[in-house]
């Protein structure tokens, strides 16, 4: 009953087939002889941070049995390592901006 939570639930649903479509995108360009580049960043920062927005919003549905060991909290607890683990979200970030947007390192 709660618009709030009903939003989120959406929002992890868009921000999972947004996830999908960029796979399928990079997929098709390996596939046609295409080599991964820089923006393979793009896809790890986006992919850890979905991990974790949909891990909190699942613990938010399941109210307080989410205090309650299982398969949801533990893969909320192994998605927060997810921005530190295959080069820390900071670091994919100035690949980013340097070599996919071309800004001037810093």
């Amino acid at each position: 009953d709660d618009p709030a939570l009903r939003a989120e639930v959406a929002g992890c649903w868009m921000e999972a087939e947004a996830y999908r479509l960029a796979t399928a995108m990079t997929v098709t360009r390996l596939s046609a002889g295409h080599r991964m580049g820089p923006e393979s960043s793009l896809n790890k920062v986006w992919w850890s941070e979905m991990d974790i927005h949909l891990h909190e919003t699942a613990l938010r549905l399941l109210g307080d049995d989410a205090d309650l060991e299982g398969p949801w909290l533990k893969g909320f607890q192994f998605a927060l390592s997810g921005p530190i683990y295959a080069g820390t979200n900071e670091i994919q970030r100035n690949v980013i901006a340097e070599r996919v947007l071309g800004l001037p390192r810093r």
